[in-house]
């Protein structure tokens, strides 16, 4: 979920990340249809969430006997129970369950339910800055793309005042 926000990711985008996206700079998204890769910078917020999931990996790695690879393109970050890489249809199902969970416990109401692909679209809102910086941290090529994905409402100055003649 975190990486999710914070990179602005859609989930198969999530569990499609290696080690190899780990770069001195921050980390390199994998994005699909069509939208453009981007670098997000490290921040500590970034780099505990990199680091939980390889912590998790590891001892799931672990427990399981998994031989770990030596090419960091070939160590996913997110892993299944069994070690293996996990499924988008594995991923829909948990978040399905993480949900349904949540309602239950009362953590949200059954009306604040929401997909995992939203995250990507709140991360998107609540990028700082301005639509062009929206769209850089996005990824997207268009402003039109943007649109479907920005929910904050554009901040505007008042108009001036007409002088009379």
């Amino acid at each position: 979920m975190e990486l999710a926000y914070i990179c602005r990711l859609r989930g198969i985008e999530v569990i499609t990340l290696t080690d190899a996206n780990a770069i001195t700079e921050g980390v390199m998204t994998n994005r699909r249809k069509g939208s453009r890769d981007t670098i997000v910078r490290w921040y500590p917020r970034l780099r505990r969430a990199w680091q939980a999931a390889t912590e998790l990996r590891a001892r799931i790695w672990r427990a399981r006997g998994t031989a770990i690879p030596a090419l960091p393109v070939r160590r996913p970050l997110i892993v299944a129970a069994d070690g293996g890489e996990l499924r988008k249809s594995s991923l829909d199902t948990a978040w399905q369950r993480l949900i349904k969970m949540a309602v239950e416990e009362e953590v949200i109401s059954k009306e604040e339910r929401f997909g995992l692909h939203d995250l990507k679209r709140r991360g998107i809102t609540d990028t700082q800055g301005t639509r062009h910086d929206k769209q850089e941290a996005s990824g997207h090529r268009s402003a039109a793309m943007l649109d479907v994905y920005d929910l904050s409402s554009p901040v505007v100055f008042h108009p001036r005042p007409i002088k009379n003649g």
